[in-house]
């Protein structure tokens, strides 16, 4: 029994292992690694992919994706930099937070109540989100307010904000998808729709508020994120929506549904910024880094399929020593 659980503890937290070996990896071999300012650095970037990934693991273990979140992001952060001056911090988070809600929930709606497929839905906003940014903001805007690019240049006891917010996003998302109804509901429909439906769960309530959890997620990483980079534009985080499914996938979310954990997609995301930052370090060409990307994203995609064919050859080698020991022992008893 200890050796099972051992073994599923092992293969749950493969990531948090990997990372800490690759840590191991660049300590040894780049300078770079031995100061502490390179791992506050990969800690802050990964924030940002980490928060966004809070919502998205909650829409993958229900079966569904969101391609719209780099678009929600621009658009919150084109608005958020309009907001800024006229209505300083606070107000202008607060409202960043509720237009993240509303995107979010307008795609639950799209996909519980018009039956339009995630996937197509969420492609369509993914332009739509974009043009809007554009609209909202044509050229790029820089943050003249201290306060606010503080919130992700600042450091507390050492440790950076951003990573900070990401520790509390993902508690959060942690406790509701572990201890609420939600949570509950959004892994029984990634389990299956029509047991879910005869549990007597409203599928399109939980979607909708799945949706609406991805929107305000988002709207967090994009607060963040423009604090980091002290501006904004349209076409800002173009790709992202990528980097954060990878990192949930990688973190052993299943793109079937029915299983994830946030704190591994946390793992997975410092895991994504380790990898660009070691890039960065030993000069890879960018056109590599690319490629690298590039394999990366198929690997979290297949890693599932990867995962199921192991399964299926350990299973099949058992059953064939079992079989030969069995023949063994009545050749022995013959």
């Amino acid at each position: 029994m200890m050796k099972k659980k051992l073994q599923i503890n092992f293969g749950e937290l493969g990531i948090l292992y990997a990372l800490l070996i690759f840590w191991l990896i660049l300590i040894v071999f780049s300078p770079n690694f031995r100061n502490i300012s390179a791992f506050q650095n990969i800690v802050r970037e990964a924030s940002f992919t980490g928060i966004c990934g809070v919502g998205m693991t909650f829409v993958i273990i229900s079966g569904d994706l969101d391609l719209s979140v780099a678009s929600q992001v621009a658009l919150c952060s084109c608005v958020l930099t309009l907001l800024l001056p006229q209505m300083g911090v606070f107000p202008s988070v607060l409202l960043i937070l509720l237009l993240g809600a509303a995107l979010g929930t307008f795609n639950g709606i799209l996909i519980a109540r018009m039956k339009i497929p995630a996937f197509i839905a969420t492609l369509a906003m993914m332009f739509g989100y974009r043009a809007l940014a554009q609209i909202v903001n044509a050229t790029p805007v820089v943050v003249e307010n201290r306060l606010f690019k503080l919130m992700s240049t600042s450091y507390l006891a050492g440790v950076p904000v951003p990573f900070i917010v990401m520790v509390i996003c993902g508690v959060i998302g942690t406790v509701i998808l572990r201890k609420t109804a939600l949570g509950r509901h959004t892994l029984a429909i990634g389990n299956s729709h029509e047991a879910a439906r005869i549990a007597g769960i409203s599928i399109p309530r939980t979607q909708i508020l799945i949706y609406l959890m991805v929107g305000l997620f988002t709207a967090a990483a994009s607060i963040m994120i423009t604090s980091y980079l002290g501006s904004s534009n349209y076409g800002m985080k173009d790709g992202f929506e990528f980097t954060v499914i990878s990192a949930v996938v990688l973190g052993g979310t299943a793109l079937v549904g029915g299983k994830g954990s946030i704190f591994t997609t946390a793992v997975a995301a410092i895991f994504l910024a380790t990898i660009k930052s070691g890039m960065d370090a030993f000069q890879i060409q960018s056109y590599m880094q690319r490629i690298i990307e590039g394999v990366i994203l198929i690997f979290a995609f297949s890693i599932n399929g990867i995962r199921a064919y192991v399964n299926d050859f350990l299973v099949k080698s058992r059953s064939r020593r079992e079989l030969d020991e069995r023949r063994r022992g009545s050749a022995a008893g013959a």
